[in-house]
């Protein structure tokens, strides 16, 4: 049996405490440290040093998750008073159901053991079984096509759609578990394809080598950009614009060589082929809130400087960087109306009938951020 491990602890627990809590934990349930595949702990944690220790010392991969995560998972054990100092009534219980990829609170086999060192600092450690899962497919097996939705799922639609937002702000240390990642492909590869085209091709970045060296190319040219901003550089240099170095998960768009599709393309063959990712990448968006992660879209950059850095063949297009991961909350309104950046259209301004609005040639009422703000 594989199993993962929540660890809450006081600040400055010594590594020698950790290590007998997790210990007594783990024979508790008859189990070694060699059955262990990782440790779950808040993003509060992200810098304990006698927790990075232990998981150096060990091996363990860490996974840290923000408070607003562990709260949603339900637990036997909730504690007021962690949540008065964490923001979450559970730490340890809820970090290893996490860690060991479910949320069933079945699977943990050591709820909470408790032990207080000799220097008086706590340590907290539950233990969760890592059930085995079957291969996710690339489209969900179980849909149904002539399923009919209920008014409350409709509902749900509506809602996750008006809520989506494209995040800037990222939980640095944060990470995503593999079965989350399959469901956040799956979304994408479902999505609409002209011809089915599928042009969408994704480098998911694992190299941090190579993160830190597209997080300097959007750097450049977010520099360059304030230049070409004017009188609103100062403005735009204060936003924030990206998030590539603290997002959990980056992945790399790219529109792949073309394949000589035509169905649906023969006078629009380009354009098609970018609003068939783009549908992908909204399906992802869409999935990612349901998720209860965030998804900033990043296109600041030299298309030449990302086709070197990542080899991309001749033909082939860099559409953006997604950052994607957990945040410590979502925005409540899109991030550049609340800056006051840019106003979105009401209704009125998007749809008409039959014919060409005449206010349209003007703009209609979205603010471009290079004009003077009134």
């Amino acid at each position: 049996m594989k199993v993962a491990l929540g660890i809450g602890c006081d600040r400055g627990t010594p590594l020698a405490t950790l290590e007998r809590a997790v210990d007594e934990a783990l024979a508790m349930a008859g189990l070694q440290r060699r059955q262990v595949t990782g440790v779950g702990s808040i993003t509060l944690k992200a810098d304990e040093p006698g927790l990075l220790a232990l998981a150096a010392q060990a091996g363990w991969p860490l996974h840290f998750y923000p408070a607003t995560q562990l709260a949603e998972v339900v637990v036997p054990h909730p504690s007021e008073t962690v949540r008065r100092h964490t923001g979450t009534p559970s730490v340890s219980e809820a970090a290893a159901l996490l860690a060991a990829g479910t949320t069933e609170a079945l699977a943990l086999c050591v709820e909470k053991h408790r032990l207080r060192g000799e220097d008086g600092r706590n340590a907290t450690v539950s233990v969760a079984r890592v059930e085995p899962r079957a291969a996710t497919p690339p489209l969900m097996a179980h849909a149904d096509p002539d399923r009919r939705f209920t008014a409350a799922e409709r509902e749900a639609i509506q809602s996750l759609m008006q809520v989506r937002r494209d995040m800037r702000h990222f939980t640095a240390g944060a990470q995503i578990g593999g079965d989350v990642r399959a469901r956040l492909q799956s979304a994408l590869l479902a999505a609409p394809s002209v011809g089915l085209m599928q042009p969408l091709r994704v480098l998911r970045i694992t190299d941090p080598a190579l993160r830190e060296r597209l997080a300097s190319t959007v750097d450049e040219e977010r520099m360059r950009t304030a230049q070409a901003m004017g009188a609103r550089a100062a403005e735009f240099l204060a936003l924030k614009v990206e998030g590539v170095r603290e997002c959990a998960e980056l992945w790399a768009l790219v529109l792949a060589p073309d394949d000589g599709t035509l169905f649906g393309r023969r006078t629009l063959a380009s354009e098609m082929a970018w609003c068939s990712a783009g549908a992908a990448v909204q399906n992802l968006w869409l999935v990612a809130r349901a998720e209860n992660l965030g998804l900033g879209w990043v296109s600041l950059f030299e298309p030449v400087d990302l086709r070197r850095l990542l080899a991309l063949p001749e033909g082939a297009a860099p559409l953006g960087l997604l950052c994607i991961g957990p945040v410590d909350r979502f925005y409540d309104t899109p991030m550049l109306i609340q800056q006051q950046w840019r106003q979105a259209r009401p209704m009125s301004a998007v749809f008409t009938e039959n014919g060409w609005d005449p206010s349209w040639n003007t703009g209609g009422c979205a603010t471009p951020e290079h004009l003077p703000q009134g």
